[in-house]
């Protein structure tokens, strides 16, 4: 896993400026960078060229006059076994100047890299012109490039038609791994670039993705805009070209594309949009002691983490299948801890911490408790590292005051719920003030924000479904939905959206009632690195629970409270950003629904994929219901290369287009939504077979061959997706304008993604939720697990056509017919 939410007046006027012509978009998981962090930069801004990073902190970044349609969700760096320091790229052609007030800076500086040329003739002169590491010449450099430089030479030699086949990385590995070290599994030391795949290839995929999505006459005059774009005489060759040097020239050529399409350039609001939210199992409280105990021991878990990051001992992740054991990029896990999200009014940035901590370095977290906030130091130069018992201490003394203190306080956080540029321009006026700077700057700098809610009412759920199984995780009269909106939001203004620091990377929240769990931004890392680093602090506290000794007398200083001061006009904006936020949550229809019937043990008794078969469950639930496919986004991790984040796994395929309507039995499509009444439902069911089994099974398989394809093709760095975004940026920067291409209304549909999904597996009964990606579609993730599959569905109250509840039930519908088929 950003998202886009039509339903909240101002969300809606920022999402316009961004949107696409036929829905909305969102900034993604489902729905996390390049920059080096071992030179000691404490700043990594997302720029729209790779040659301008890390300059600006805040508001003005560049800015391109045409755009298209926005995309899906939203790591120097420690990739596989060694750090890259490295700045280069190449000036967009039609770009604004650099964001003016940076206030901190890189201490990398910027290289010119890449000649023009792509004849082998050139390559060492190009070579000779990079600048990394510790020397402008050095032998890492020249090797890496020479393999990126060879991987694409033998690579076009594959045939067109069997090349995804045969796995990309299999080339530096088998034919290159004499050129330098390589580890215990025969694979280089050095993880690949992200591959820049031939363009025929990726306009044959292209064409392929649209055919179940668009009509005849959209799907022809694409084919026609791709005859022009890929002639000999076209622009494609060209831009692809462009791609190519590009890759050479830079470590990951797609990434600043992508961070921006994904979330920088995203003006809509962060939470329901952006920011998914995790819920995990409720603890059980009797006292305030026991919420402050188990505080402190997560926040000690985080400490611990974040010492191992520092030694460097972090274990290496390896593939485990396709191209089994090889390496995996790891530079996402070491951006979750003192990273921010920064506002601007045109572009976003990151604050990113040094990975070189200094001896006199003071480490703390910001809590937050009825929206004041504090400032706990957890490891200071003058006393070393807290206890646990002692970080509770402070916890509870937070407990303890800010419910005594006289009047409500500003709530500050409520404005980072705001659409980004009202945001920015809010954060402009609080740094006036030298306090709010200084208090921005301990939030920013925090190791996460602790969020002490109170819980929401009981009535905060969704709208069910008769036979839907019951919640599994209560707290008090709270079902699993309940505490899924806590995560997500906060609840509203009344509640605990104020209560929060969206911006955060990791916002880690723990209600009075044993609720708990987190709200994460999602342009620093995708799912995976945030859930297992504290499914490994929660088993580390469900293994050790003896610890919980009391809370025994410190002598420590108390923690300290930051007070902001707002003039009138932030006052006024206070009252318009409740109301805003109150807004977009009332429209929020989430749903957190348990399929029990059965899980990824029967499903991998069929012999096939768990995730294939739930993403064609998917494509069946909603063709049952509206009679039709639409763009599925669900994200594939690249990170098998060098600083490689995700890129997009279609699962709408005419195969499973085919097969869905089989199944369907020339059943009508459900898509007035008029009643939810059983005989209703039960009447439109067809009682006959038009199809026989076999033939329904056959179709099937052709449907998960096809997803798996695009499954594997996407891992292995062919996705179509991260290429079309490289050949749309990269015709402004070389020709000044879009090509036509990229203006088709058929692209605009293939990027409108009303289906947004993401698999968030989790060794503890725990599930993650987002909203949906445009005004009209549906979000949702999923768990899978051995007996049963844990869905987040979402949708919005203001679209007439879409229910989560409904599609939860068609979901349950599909899934059993589907056992049906199978499972003989």
């Amino acid at each position: 896993m950003a998202r886009q939410l039509a339903g909240c007046s101002a969300g809606a006027q920022a999402h316009a400026q961004v949107s696409c012509a036929v829905e909305g978009a969102r900034a993604p998981e489902p729905k996390f960078f390049l920059v080096d962090l071992s030179q000691g930069a404490v700043v990594a801004e997302s720029k729209r060229t790779a040659s301008q990073r890390l300059s600006s902190s805040g508001s003005n970044g560049h800015k391109r006059k045409s755009k298209g349609s926005v995309g899906v969700r939203a790591r120097g760096f420690l990739c596989g076994h060694q750090e890259r320091t490295r700045s280069r790229g190449r000036s967009r052609s039609k770009s604004k100047g650099p964001a003016s007030g940076a206030n901190v800076a890189s201490n990398e500086a910027s290289t010119s890299a890449a000649g023009s040329g792509a004849e082998s003739a050139a390559l060492f002169s190009k070579l000779r012109s990079f600048s990394i590491g510790s020397g402008p010449n050095s032998p890492q450099r020249v090797v890496s490039n020479l393999r990126g430089f060879l991987t694409h030479r033998l690579s076009n030699i594959t045939p067109s038609d069997t090349g995804w086949k045969d796995s990309i990385l299999s080339i530096p590995k088998k034919w290159l791994s004499t050129a330098e070290s390589v580890d215990e599994f025969g694979f280089p030391d050095t993880l690949p670039k992200v591959p820049v795949p031939a363009l025929d290839e990726t306009m044959a995929d292209y064409i392929r993705a649209l055919e179940p999505i668009t009509t005849p006459a959209q799907l022809e005059r694409t084919k026609e805009l791709i005859r022009q774009f890929t002639a000999p005489q076209g622009i494609g060759q060209r831009l692809h070209q462009y791609l190519l040097d590009k890759r050479e020239a830079e470590d990951n050529w797609a990434y600043y594309y992508w961070l921006n399409e994904m979330y920088m350039d995203i003006r809509i609001p962060l939470p329901i949009n952006s920011n998914p939210g995790m819920v995990f199992p409720p603890r059980r409280f009797k006292t305030v002691h026991d919420v402050a105990h188990f505080a402190a021991r997560l926040l000690d878990g985080i400490m611990s983490h974040k010492e191992m990051l520092d030694s460097g001992e972090l274990p290496l992740e390896r593939a485990a299948s396709r191209e089994k054991n090889q390496p995996l990029c790891m530079a996402q896990y070491y951006r979750l801890l003192g990273s921010c999200r920064r506002p601007g009014v045109d572009q976003d940035s990151q604050y990113l911490p040094s990975r070189e901590r200094l001896n006199d370095e003071d480490r703390h977290v910001v809590v937050i408790c009825r929206n004041q906030m504090y400032c706990v130091v957890l490891q200071a130069s003058d006393r070393g590292k807290l206890s646990a018992s002692e970080i509770a201490s402070q916890i509870l003394y937070v407990l303890s005051d800010a419910p005594c203190l006289p009047g409500k306080p500003a709530p500050v956080g409520l404005l980072t719920a705001e659409p980004r540029s009202r945001w920015a321009r809010d954060r402009e006026m609080l740094q006036l003030d030298e306090r709010n700077q200084r208090n921005l700057e301990l939030i920013e700098t925090a190791q996460v924000v602790l969020c002490l809610d109170e819980p929401l009412a009981g009535n905060f759920n969704a709208r069910g479904f008769t036979g839907a199984t019951p919640t599994v995780h209560r707290a008090g009269d709270r079902d699993e939905t309940n505490m899924a909106h806590e995560m997500i939001h906060g609840g509203g203004s009344e509640y605990n959206s104020g209560n929060r620091w969206f911006d955060k990377t990791m916002q880690l929240i723990i209600c009075t009632d044993g609720t708990w769990g987190l709200c994460y931004e999602h342009s620093c890392s995708e799912g995976i690195a945030v859930v297992q680093l504290l499914e490994k602090i929660y088993k580390n506290i469900e293994e050790h629970p003896d610890e919980d000794n009391g809370l025994p007398q410190h002598h420590l200083p108390p923690p300290e409270r930051l007070e902001w001061h707002v003039g009138q006009p932030l006052q006024l904006r206070f009252t318009q950003a409740s109301q805003s936020v109150d807004k977009c949550i009332d429209d929020l229809d989430f749903y957190v629904y348990r399929y029990q019937s059965y899980g990824k043990s029967f499903i991998k008794s069929c012999q096939v994929s768990p995730d294939v078969y739930i993403q064609l469950s998917l494509q069946l639930a909603h063709y049952k219901l509206y009679g039709h496919l639409v763009a599925t986004y669900e994200s594939a991790s690249t990170r098998r290369f060098l600083h490689g984040r995700v890129d997009c796994i279609r699962a709408a395929s005419t195969e499973a287009l085919e097969w869905a309507k089989a199944m369907c039995q020339g059943e009508g499509a459900n898509v007035p939504l008029e009643s939810d009444r059983e005989d209703e439902e039960e009447s439109r069911k067809v009682k006959f077979s038009i199809y026989s089994k076999d033939h329904l099974r056959e179709l099937f398989r052709c449907a998960v061959a096809r997803q798996t394809e695009v499954m594997v093709k996407n891992i292995l760095g062919n996705g179509i997706d991260i290429p079309l975004l490289g050949l749309r940026e990269a015709s402004v920067e070389v020709t000044g304008e879009m090509h036509e291409l990229f203006k088709d209304e058929a692209y605009k549909i293939s990027q409108c993604f009303l289906l947004s999904t993401s698999q968030v597996a989790c060794s503890t009964d725990s599930f993650m939720g987002y909203g949906p990606v445009t005004p009209r579609g549906y979000g949702c993730s999923y768990n899978p697990q051995p007996e049963q599959i844990v869905f987040c569905v979402s949708a919005f109250y203001s679209c007439e056509d879409t229910s989560a509840s409904r599609y939860a039930k068609s979901l349950q519908e599909s899934l059993d017919i589907m056992r049906d088929l199978l499972q003989n």
